[in-house]
């Protein structure tokens, strides 16, 4: 038997309500289905770590996909297993001698949640014995990506039968189609469809996501608002990482390093429209069970509408407009606030994954 968690990164339960999905209604008439919370801030790496170690992040220690280093100044992705600070449950079956699998997208997360001490493997660098198996892995900026992870997945569950298989899937559809559209139900069909193939009878399955996902029409860029009030202060975007493409490192988070600032720069952050919610280190490390010494001195939280990024310029992804605006018209769909953080699940009856499930809820912070 294999006990299996699949991660459908950037399910929002919208996209279910769209489309039929036959084999994950079958999965719920086994178990149970519903909603429950992410993680905030709404991302990928702060939710996949927080799935795969049943911790919040102040424990597994990853606040977003970008870390600041007040001391020296610097920025650094996060994307290996050394910037986590809790093992996974597969690296604790293998590490006990069970037989652990993972398959995901991108190779960031297959280093970030597993590094060597997991057989895992990513459709971004696809083993040959993969891709001998289940046909060329496509690009990971498709959403063919995502149905060939699930193949690759049910595979591996196949010709192996491990203890405990991972998967995770990508969000480039949800963030270029909305609900409805027929390219978000081809993509959603495709992951139904790479479920039947992967569940089978007597195994233990959870199915979730890692956030939701909305549409962004407004651009607010917090270092010029911050640098027009006379405050220096370095905001890091939450989101911010080498794959631009889905979300052009525009979401609605980020953390801002006030230099010894004070109230006054939270306070007034508080008050900029697309602002919904500015939270200093202890409020937020408290309400979103955050890593305090990795936040900087304060969250912002964007509203549903809004997304954290420059105007104009050079600057990294910069929206159109004057580069002297705070503010700025933008049409994408993206994710990062609170607003993203409804996501469905769907478990089979084994009430190990079930706890799966009620981990999810006790680690996804509390309003």
């Amino acid at each position: 038997m294999t006990r299996t968690v699949v991660c459908l990164d950037g399910l929002d339960p919208a996209y279910l309500d769209a489309v039929e999905t036959p084999a994950l209604d079958a999965l719920a008439e086994r178990g149970r289905e519903g909603t429950c919370e992410a993680a905030v801030p709404t991302l990928t790496n702060v939710n996949n770590a927080a799935i795969t170690t049943a911790r919040p992040p102040a424990d597994h220690g990853i606040p977003g996909n970008t870390l600041f280093d007040p001391d020296i100044g610097e920025r650094e992705y996060v994307r290996s297993a050394e910037h986590r600070q809790a093992d996974t449950w597969l690296e604790e079956v293998a590490d006990g001698g069970g037989d652990a699998a993972a398959i995901v997208v991108k190779e960031k997360l297959r280093d970030l949640l597993f590094g060597e001490r997991v057989d895992a493997a990513s459709a971004e660098e696809p083993p040959a014995r993969l891709e001998a198996a289940v046909g060329e892995a496509p690009g990971v900026y498709s959403g063919e990506a995502s149905a060939w992870a699930l193949a690759a997945a049910a595979h591996v569950r196949e010709t192996r039968d491990p203890d405990v298989l991972y998967v995770s899937t990508t969000d480039v559809v949800p963030h270029k189609h909305e609900p409805g559209t027929a390219a978000a139900a081809d993509w959603v069909q495709a992951l139904d469809a790479g479920l039947a193939a992967l569940a089978r009878p007597g195994d233990e399955l959870v199915v979730t996501a890692d956030h939701g996902m909305s549409a962004k029409s407004l651009c607010v860029d917090l270092p010029t608002v911050l640098a027009n009030a006379g405050y220096d202060a370095e905001v890091v975007r939450c989101i911010r990482d080498a794959h631009t493409y889905h979300h052009r490192n525009l979401g609605g988070a980020a953390y801002v390093h006030l230099d010894g600032a004070g109230d006054g720069a939270l306070d007034l952050l508080a008050d900029v429209e697309g602002v919904d919610r500015v939270l200093d280190r202890e409020a937020a490390a408290d309400r979103y069970r955050l890593p305090a010494d990795r936040i900087g001195d304060a969250l912002v939280l964007g509203t549903e509408e809004s997304v954290f990024g420059p105007i104009g310029g050079d600057a990294e992804t910069a929206v159109d407009g004057d580069p002297e605006a705070t503010h700025a018209t933008v049409g994408l769909r993206s994710h990062g606030s609170a607003h993203e953080r409804t996501v469905p699940y769907v478990t089979t009856t084994g009430a190990a994954l079930d706890s799966t499930v009620d981990a999810r809820r006790a680690v996804s912070g509390r309003e």
